[in-house]
């Protein structure tokens, strides 16, 4: 035991300080002893002047400045895979929303690829949701990196305050021994809290990484619904534009037979007219018959060149009536080779009108004016289904078309009977 130092002379310490790179400061404790034996052997009353090595401090420093510098560049990455991430849900979400707008153009064939466009829009949704979730437990760990990277730095400057006072103590008295151990002991303890930030900040890390690959996975799978969502409504719009086009090639044919049955009318209203006048003419030849008994011979000479007209007229009426069936006849052929060539089902007397039946309980029906009704249309349909809605409805416009003028023709007959 020492005099002037109440703690036992052994030369060294009991426990040297632990750098963070590994090494240890015997050397410098080493040395410190050595110095302190020797002074004390020559004079009682001298200082230990003796220079701290500010290495591992500064090796301390430096690692807390790489800590600081991952943190930032962990936050930079982060901050752009944010970026990649909405600026890919915000395309998924356009590219929805286009699929979307061009579905609602489309038919019934069509309702279950706008069901499944939905979907894909509500899984994109979903993984937005999610991404805004994992960005936000991101910024809580990053914040709390942020924290442990702030006391680090406070332990750092704690540790230079601390040396400095060790430095004094050692040169002073042996007893500042202790408080080097609990110097050691804080900066083992701060570099232990520096590593298990560094620690957390990689797990929090491979924990971002993984949830990124998830979404990157779930956006994947909206890009293939998308995708498929776009082929069926390509398919749909084509096949629209082929029904598009046989409804224009019909329409087109039926406004020639429409044409042709104008002019047969016209003819028919002009033989009927012709009829008339010469009706009138044998009116007013009796009339002046009656009132003239020496141009009895003459009116009646003229009533039978009349009489002659009106049969002629009559014999052409007739032969326009003819052409007016034939022309009928012809129509309805045509409507039945028009019915075979696009396999048209035939149109029958239902309930509520002529039409045709569709499964068990649908129907389309002619209704006055052109228009068209449709009953007990089912919700959902299959393309088959569809088809043949689709069949019947064009089955039933064209007998519209050409059984439009056909109630108009009986209406001529009664006139005739008068004329002769």
């Amino acid at each position: 035991m020492r005099e002037d130092q109440e703690v036992p002379d052994d030369g060294a310490l009991t426990a040297p300080l632990l750098l963070p790179d590994g090494r240890a400061g015997e050397d410098e404790f080493a040395e410190v002893a050595v110095d302190a034996s020797t002074n004390a052997s020559t004079s009682t009353g001298t200082t230990v002047s003796a220079e701290v090595d500010p290495a591992p401090v500064r090796a301390f420093g430096a690692d807390v400045e790489r800590l600081s510098g991952l943190v930032a560049q962990l936050a930079t990455l982060a901050a752009t895979l944010g970026d990649r991430l909405d600026g890919e849900v915000r395309s998924t979400l356009d590219d929805a929303e286009r699929a979307l707008a061009e579905a609602r153009g489309a038919r019934q064939q069509s309702a279950e690829a706008d069901a499944r466009a939905a979907a894909a829009d509500a899984r994109a949704a979903e993984a937005r949701r999610e991404t805004a979730e994992a960005r936000e437990e991101f910024e809580k760990g990053l914040a709390a990196a942020k924290a442990s990277v702030t006391a680090a730095q406070e332990s750092e400057a704690n540790a230079w305050k601390e040396a400095g006072a060790h430095q004094q103590a050692r040169a002073t008295s042996a007893n500042e021994a202790a408080s080097a151990e609990g110097l050691r002991k804080r900066a083992e303890a701060a570099w232990s809290t520096e590593h298990q930030a560094r620690s957390d900040a990689e797990r929090e890390r491979d924990d971002l990484a993984t949830r990124l690959s998830a979404e990157q996975s779930a956006l994947a799978a909206a890009r293939k619904d998308l995708a498929d969502v776009r082929s069926e409504l390509a398919e749909a719009r084509s096949k629209l534009e082929a029904a598009a086009d046989a409804e224009r090639r019909l329409r087109a044919e039926l406004s020639v037979v429409q044409g042709e049955v104008a002019g047969l009318t016209v003819e028919r209203n002009a033989a009927a007219n012709r009829a008339e006048e010469q009706a009138v003419r044998a009116k007013r030849a009796e009339r002046l018959a009656d009132s003239a008994e020496d141009r009895i011979l003459a009116a009646m000479t003229r009533a039978d060149r009349a009489e002659q007209r009106a049969d002629a007229a009559e014999e052409r009426a007739d032969a326009a009536e003819v052409r007016i069936d034939r022309d009928a006849a012809t129509v309805r052929a045509l409507q039945d080779t028009l019915r075979a060539a696009l396999d048209l089902p035939s149109v029958d007397d239902l309930d509520d009108g002529r039409g045709v039946r569709v499964g068990e309980s649908a129907a389309v029906v002619a209704r006055p004016g052109g228009l068209i009704g449709v009953d007990q249309v089912p919700d959902v349909m299959d393309g088959e289904l569809a088809g043949r809605f689709a069949r019947a409805i064009l089955a039933v416009r064209v007998h519209q078309a050409t059984h439009r003028r056909v109630p108009d023709e009986p209406a001529d007959q009664p006139e005739a009977g008068p004329e002769d």
